[in-house]
């Protein structure tokens, strides 16, 4: 059965805290000095059954932020209105604060109707408060007027919220544990708890988790729910953590318990804002706010791109910097209280975090992102087309989203038997860089028809598995051929002048000549007498016929003499297990100077095998 937690909400004086005593027997109210003051100032928590869990908040406008670490954890409003006073500043801003963070639906408790002898004006108030509700699109499962003095209406009201079990919550479907800390205490012979409510996933005893932004890892001691012990807890229950390895001054309300890895602390997120229609205040750009993300508030600066100032109804993409990390995930929503005075003006929605580009692509980034998860996920996917990743690391990042990834029928977006998901866009892009660099490459260099892999991959800044999937695909349609150290355009063909084709021959020639003893670029440069950029070239063509081969740098030999070579180190392995430098001289002829070089050419084809200060035959021993 899903856990469901209920969120109080309403001016200050109101009777939350007594109607929840009412609902519930118990007292939320556990600090002397709320006692003392008979006012509610932190979060108190209380059980209506196994299933529900209400959570009290103060109405005051000086614990706000109280009130907003409270409303990030609930499923759904009890709205609580004084029939004395009616709809209040409080009762205002505490219904703003539900709607910006997706609470819209929920039940109205008329309190205190026993001091209000005047129906029609209670009538009144009710209809006021449709209104503000209505117009902020707040569903009011049921209204309940109840008398403080008998407590008639309490037995409705508590039989109207049990119903919500039947109900489902959303993302259900998350396998990754996340939870928004909201009290934290040191209990003796148990160590560190940490409470909160169960935003996403599950969590067993003995689980490994990360605690952010802080980047500390713990393990799960014990798990308490609703008063007693537990092996586990899922989305929507109220839970008390007890941390292994972690001192109470290290955490505090604000901090996020997850599955290691789901997130990544960040200071500079791209997010949608909305401006609530109540507010008088205009944001700026540039203007210094207060953000509360879960649990949290902190400070930051707020970017706009195509905007002066947002005005009260009006919305945009923005950029957040703020002055210290969160740890939030994609399609998070937050509230936004101006800096001083403090007032609830916008909330908003994540939509993209961990940014590491320029700031004239983060700009442009901004300007373009979706706002809908499933569309912001395919943007995201053909944005990344270069440095595609796999279906579990696109699982993970929307892991908080109400969209579930399914690309099975997506003619966008295709999965390699690796799991990676590419863009078939990005697809086409990538093939078409490749031509282009082919073309280029020969336009500056005709000679050259093979390029080296690594200068391919370099310059278009494709990752390994993109390259990879492109090549194969490019050497399968016959687009491009494979060649040793490289590839070609299949539709190319060098044209040779007479002279060129000369050339050629003489220095194949040269070569040949030179017996088992490679030659340097330079003896090859000063026999043909011509500049060394066409020697090089010339020696480029000779490379891709697979008639000679470089050696090391500046270093060529024939390959009839490297085959010849390597038949004689076969037959030498045949007799001996060892190969010394100096017997490879006698075998060959060859000076120190050129051995060394050899011989290194034997051990990267694997013919030899290096061990020490000699070679032992290697795999490709026979050939």
């Amino acid at each position: 059965m899903p856990q469901v937690v209920l969120g109080t909400a309403g001016h200050i004086d109101h009777g939350k805290t007594s109607l929840v005593k009412a609902l519930t027997g118990f007292n939320t109210d556990r600090l002397m000095e709320e006692k003392d003051r008979g006012m509610t100032i932190d979060l108190g928590f209380a059980y209506l059954n196994d299933s529900i869990t209400i959570i009290d908040v103060p109405g005051h406008e000086k614990f706000i932020r109280n009130m907003v670490a409270g409303a990030a954890n609930i499923h759904y409003g009890l709205i609580v209105v004084a029939a004395d006073d009616g709809v209040m500043p409080q009762t205002i801003e505490h219904l703003e604060i539900l709607t910006l963070l997706g609470v819209r639906k929920g039940w109205v408790a008329i309190t205190k109707i026993d001091i209000v002898n005047d129906t029609d004006w209670i009538d009144l108030v009710e209809l006021d408060i449709k209104e503000h509700l209505d117009s902020r699109g707040f569903n009011a499962l049921s209204i309940n007027r109840i008398n403080n003095l008998d407590g008639s209406g309490i037995d409705k009201l508590r039989t109207d919220i049990t119903g919500v079990t039947t109900l489902t919550l959303s993302k259900q479907g998350s396998e990754y544990f996340r939870m928004n800390i909201d009290r934290v205490f040191s209990k003796t012979g148990f160590g560190t708890v940490a409470t909160g409510t169960v935003a996403n996933g599950d969590i067993k005893q003995g689980s490994e988790v990360e605690i952010l932004p802080s980047n500390l890892k713990s393990k799960i001691r014990g798990i308490e729910s609703h008063g007693g012990s537990v092996k586990k807890v899922s989305l929507g229950f109220r839970a008390a953590l007890n941390l292994s390895n972690i001192k109470s001054s290290e955490i505090n309300r604000g901090y996020t318990i997850c599955y290691p890895g789901i997130l990544k602390p960040t200071q500079k997120i791209i997010v949608r804002i909305k401006m609530i229609e109540s507010t008088s205040w205009e944001i700026k750009n540039n203007q210094r706010l207060r953000f509360h993300f879960g649990t949290s508030e902190v400070l930051g600066r707020v970017t706009f791109f195509d905007s002066k100032n947002l005005k009260k109804g009006n919305s945009i993409n923005a950029i957040l910097d703020l002055e210290s990390l969160v740890g939030i995930a994609l399609d998070d929503k937050f509230v936004i209280r101006s800096y001083s005075p403090m007032n609830t003006i916008a909330g908003g929605v994540v939509l993209e975090t961990n940014m590491n580009l320029p700031w004239s692509k983060i700009k442009d980034l901004t300007l373009k992102m979706p706002i809908e998860s499933g569309k912001r996920f395919k943007f995201l996917v053909q944005l990344d087309w270069r440095k595609p990743s796999s279906l579990k690391f696109w699982e993970k990042k929307f892991f908080n989203s109400d969209y579930k990834i399914n690309i099975s029928n997506d003619n966008d977006l295709y999965l390699s038997e690796e799991q990676i998901l590419f863009s078939r866009k990005g697809q086409k892009k990538a093939i078409q860089q490749v031509n282009e660099y082919f073309l280029n490459c020969y336009k500056t260099n005709p000679f050259r028809k093979v390029i080296n892999a690594d200068a391919i991959r370099s310059f278009l800044d494709f990752s390994d598995i993109l390259f990879n999937v492109i090549i194969k695909q490019m050497i399968s349609e016959n687009t491009i051929l494979e060649y040793q150290g490289g590839f070609a355009l299949s539709s190319y063909e060098i044209d040779l002048s007479g002279e060129d084709k000369k050339d050629i021959e003489f220095i194949e020639k040269i070569l040949i000549e030179k017996g088992l003893e490679p030659t340097q670029l330079a003896d090859i440069i000063n026999t043909l007498g011509q500049n060394p950029k066409r020697v090089g070239d010339l020696i480029h063509i000779l490379i891709q016929k697979e008639k000679i081969q470089a050696i090391s740098a500046n270093l060529y030999a024939h390959f009839d003499q490297l085959n010849h070579l390597k038949r004689i180190v076969m037959e030498y392995f045949k007799k001996n297990s060892t190969l010394a430098v100096v017997d490879f001289k006698d075998l060959t002829g060859l000076t120190r100077k050129t051995a060394i070089p050899m011989l290194e050419y034997l051990d990267k084809h694997e013919y030899t095998k290096r061990e020490g200060n000699i070679r032992i035959a290697g795999k490709n021993k026979d050939g």
